[in-house]
Formats: C-alpha cells, sequence, structure tokens
C-alpha cells in the first residue's frame, strides 16, 4: 500500500470497514474471505473473478519461487489491484471523471 500512496484507513472508509478490520486481514492474521474479495474489486474496478484469476496466477509464479523470494498474499494482491487503484484515484483528481462516476468522495 505504501507503494501506491494509499492507507489502510482509507481503504477502509472507502470499503466500509473499520481500520482493524482490514488491518487483520492485511498483516495476515485474518483470511481474506469472498466478502473482502468483492469488496476489493470494486475498489480496484474489476470483478471478484478477475481478481481471484489473477492472484491465482501470481501465487502459481510465486510458488516456482524460492522461498526467501516468495512474496504475501497481500503483496501479490497489491500488485493485483495496485495500477487500478493509482487510476482510480487519478480520475478522483479529475473533476470530468469524478463526476463521470457518480462518487464525490477523494481517495487522497
Amino acid at each position: 500500500m505504501k507503494a501506491h500512496k494509499v492507507r489502510q484507513r482509507q481503504i477502509a472508509e472507502y470499503l466500509g470497514f473499520t481500520e482493524a478490520y482490514v488491518s487483520e486481514r492485511v498483516n495476515g492474521k485474518r483470511a481474506i474471505d469472498t466478502n473482502d474479495v468483492d469488496a476489493l474489486a470494486a475498489l480496484s474496478g474489476t470483478t471478484g473473478r478477475s481478481l481471484m484469476i489473477e492472484l491465482a496466477r501470481l501465487t502459481k509464479e510465486t510458488l516456482r519461487q524460492p522461498v526467501s523470494e516468495t512474496a504475501s498474499v497481500v503483496s501479490q494482491l497489491e500488485k493485483v489491484i495496485g495500477r487500478k487503484i493509482e487510476v482510480e484515484k487519478a480520475a478522483y483528481r479529475d473533476d470530468n471523471k469524478r463526476a463521470e462516476s457518480g462518487r464525490s468522495e477523494d481517495l487522497d
């Protein structure tokens, strides 16, 4: 999330979760369930199915790497949705895109 300048608090507010809820999942204390996948998909502008397919592909690639190079599930999710979050943030900065999306809140 640091790489994309997005804070847990921002994600929690956007998705309607508590910051503790997001923190537990980011830190691997609790598993990510299908509701979380759907919420992350909505945040990134994709579908839960697409997100899971991409995560499975990245996981398969990760499993082929030596253990020392294996990234956490959270970092894999960041790779999947990271670029889409940047696009979404850019859209919020553009008044025309903000009006098109129907959202008035800002992720900054």
